[in-house]
Formats: structure tokens, C-alpha cells, sequence
């Protein structure tokens, strides 16, 4: 039966996004370690999933328009979710009903932690820029105003310094 499949497609929907979150977290601490082979590493993995994820939803979608397509007295409605659980007896919808709402709140929390790792993002690269930046200024500055007045005889502070190098 359709309801069987359309559970399942639901169960596997869940199941992939929520291994999507566990990605995000790994991504977190990817982005605050600044260990840019892991964050491309799990960047792959959310690519591959989201792939597998969007023919997941399009059976799903399929599913639910068969299901809307066989009721003969049903009128002509858009096949949302919502709309099928409103058409479920009570047994059935208490058996998707945990499955809907598991999907819904995965997705939030998938949409909240994904705009944590891109905001985490923005604020290293602009860490990142004011850095380089610092770094061009004070490779641009002339000598003397790093290491002082050249026109004085050398001081001790400019001897520890070649010392130190």
C-alpha cells in the first residue's frame, strides 16, 4: 500500500537529516579549529546527502499525489503535509503525526545550525582579512619606523632584535 511506502520515505527523510545535523556540528568544530581539510571533507558528505535527500523528497512528493490522485471524493487540493494528515482516520494520523513533526523539527534545527556555521564563517574570514591586512600594512611600513630612528648610532635594541631572528 501507498501508506507504507510514504511512511518509510518520511522515516528515511528523517533519518537523512538528521545525520545532516551531526555534519553541521562536525562543521562547527571544523570552522572553530580552523581545519580546513575537514570542513571540505564534511562540505562533500552534505553535498552527497543532500543529493540523496532531494530524490528522497521527490518520492515523497510522488507518493503524496498518488495518494491525493486515488480519492475519488477528495476535491482538487495542493498535496502539502499538512493536508494529508488533515485526510488520515485517527490510527493512521497517529502514526505519522510523530514522523511529521520529527521532520519538521530536524529541519529547523538543520536550518538553525547552518546559519550558526555561516555566520561562524563570516566572522573568521573577516578575522582572517584584518589580519592579512595588519600584515600588509607592516610589511609596507618603511624600516625606520619599525626598528626607530636609523640615523642615531645603533642601540642595543636593534642588535637583540637581528639576535633574535
Amino acid at each position: 500500500m501507498k501508506l507504507e511506502q510514504l511512511e518509510a520515505a518520511f522515516k528515511e527523510e528523517v533519518s537523512i537529516y538528521k545525520s545532516l545535523l551531526i555534519l553541521e556540528t562536525s562543521k562547527k568544530e571544523a570552522i572553530l579549529r580552523s581545519n580546513g581539510k575537514h570542513l571540505e571533507n564534511y562540505t562533500k558528505q552534505t553535498s552527497t546527502m543532500m543529493n540523496t535527500l532531494t530524490n528522497v523528497e521527490a518520492k515523497r512528493t510522488k507518493l503524496l499525489n498518488e495518494f491525493f490522485a486515488s480519492e475519488k471524493d477528495a476535491p482538487a487540493v495542493v498535496p502539502t503535509v499538512t493536508e494529508f494528515l488533515n485526510r488520515l482516520d485517527k490510527v493512521t494520523l497517529a502514526k505519522f503525526k510523530p514522523l511529521t513533526n520529527d521532520l519538521k523539527f530536524a529541519v529547523m534545527d538543520l536550518k538553525e545550525k547552518i546559519t550558526v556555521n555561516e555566520e561562524l564563517l563570516k566572522s573568521k574570514l573577516e578575522m582572517f582579512t584584518l589580519s592579512i591586512d595588519a600584515l600588509k600594512t607592516a610589511s609596507e611600513a618603511p624600516v625606520s619606523e619599525l626598528y626607530g630612528d636609523n640615523s642615531k648610532s645603533k642601540s642595543r635594541t636593534n642588535v637583540m632584535l637581528n639576535m633574535r631572528a
